[in-house]
């Protein structure tokens, strides 16, 4: 079982699936599935908020948030698995420290608690200066933008506002072309009185034209 090392699996960002969606694959999936789709499972199975439950012999169990008080057996219809290997698997995260396991005297049921598990399931929050400068590098680049284009055209620099609405639309491939394409836009034009403002050239992807 390769190893679960959370700030490594995160270094690409996230993708936000509803719960409902992803249990409904999980449910069509093959029943030959590897570890990956039986940690996945794992994840969805766990208690989402604090549940009190009452076994055979009317003793209760708290299970926060996070955690499951199940069997293995339980645990092996989950995951389409064999008694034997879902005690490895599990015995494996509790290794590599992605799970502990909660010992009980008056209960013979496998108590688990995910380690760190708002961070597999919430999204996390950004860095405060991560995201100051996200903000300055973008503002800059349309400043860039905003001023090559007059600088080249020699229009009057009017409708920032609408212009900037125009430039969040775009990827990040369409910015690079609209900033490199103003030349070539205004040395194709041949009347100057219908040269486009910023905001239409954006908006319009003139950047674009074929000559």
């Amino acid at each position: 079982m390769q190893n679960f090392n959370l700030q490594q699996m995160s270094g690409n960002g996230y993708i936000i699936i509803p719960k409902l969606m992803f249990a409904e694959y999980m449910k069509n999936c093959d029943n030959h599935e590897g570890d990956i789709e039986a940690f996945l499972k794992l994840l969805m199975k766990v208690n989402y908020s604090e549940t009190e439950y009452t076994d055979y012999w009317c003793k209760k169990s708290v299970c926060k948030r996070g955690e499951s008080l199940r069997s293995y057996r339980s645990w092996s219809d989950v995951f389409h698995w064999s008694v034997s290997r879902t005690y490895r698997f599990m015995q494996g995260l509790k290794s590599k420290g992605v799970i502990e396991i909660i010992s009980h005297d008056d209960t013979s049921a496998l108590h688990i608690r995910v380690v760190d598990y708002e961070s597999w399931v919430s999204v996390p929050k950004a860095d405060p200066d991560s995201v100051k400068r996200q903000k300055k590098e973008a503002k800059e680049k349309f400043l860039l933008f905003w001023n090559e284009y007059h600088n080249v055209t020699q229009l009057p620099k009017e409708n920032i506002a609408k212009a900037q609405r125009e430039w969040k639309k775009l990827s990040d491939k369409e910015r690079e072309l609209a900033v490199g394409h103003i030349e070539e836009y205004y040395f194709h034009q041949t009347n100057a009185n219908f040269l486009l403002h910023a905001s239409s050239y954006l908006a319009n992807k003139a950047f674009l034209n074929e000559y």
